[in-house]
């Protein structure tokens, strides 16, 4: 018969503290959307490449395409061409809640399909949503000129500006954008 007051066994406690780290590792890893910011609010994400999804943002290739928006109301949603957005990128616009949420929409182009963006910082003021983003050019390497979308659902109020701060191939660059 056990004590139910004995201390658990040394092997219990590892083979609990294992399980748990597991199951924390595999729910981090199992394509949750959310992610916190260091000095700002939380919010999702979501990473497009190909076409241009949104119709006043960059529609053509070009050499130094940069663009940012916010995405405050439904109405302004319709804006994107959804027979171009994948099932899961047309759920991730359509389960906006605009009453409680915004988007933030970031557009850069050339980029290659291997490109992909890394948030390193959100953050808000009464007025500006700030984005810090590197992008990291992940092998295999491509030829491919592709227009890359990064949207980020954040928690209202929205601000009325975006500002990016984009590290890219070494180099820093500021754009900036305003709500629709």
């Amino acid at each position: 018969m056990t004590d139910p007051d004995a201390p658990l066994s040394p092997r219990i406690e590892r083979r609990t503290l294992l399980v748990l780290t597991g199951t924390a590792s595999a729910a981090a890893i199992s394509g949750c959307l959310s992610a916190p910011s260091s000095r700002g609010p939380s919010y999702e994400r979501l990473e497009i490449d190909g076409s241009p999804p949104f119709e006043p943002g960059l529609q053509d290739v070009t050499d130094r395409g940069r663009y940012a928006a916010l995405v405050v109301t439904e109405r302004q949603a319709e804006l994107f061409d959804f027979r171009r957005l994948s099932d899961p990128e047309a759920a991730f616009v359509g389960e906006t809640d605009f009453s409680a949420s915004y988007l933030g929409v970031v557009q850069v182009c050339p980029l290659n399909s291997s490109m992909r963006f890394e948030v390193v910082d959100v953050h808000e003021s009464d007025v500006t949503l700030t984005v810090g983003a590197v992008v990291r050019d992940e092998p295999p390497h491509s030829d491919d000129r592709v227009i890359s979308t990064l949207l980020l659902r954040i928690r209202r109020p929205a601000p009325d500006r975006i500002t990016v701060e984009l590290d890219i191939a070494n180099r820093r660059e500021t754009f900036s954008g305003a709500r629709l």
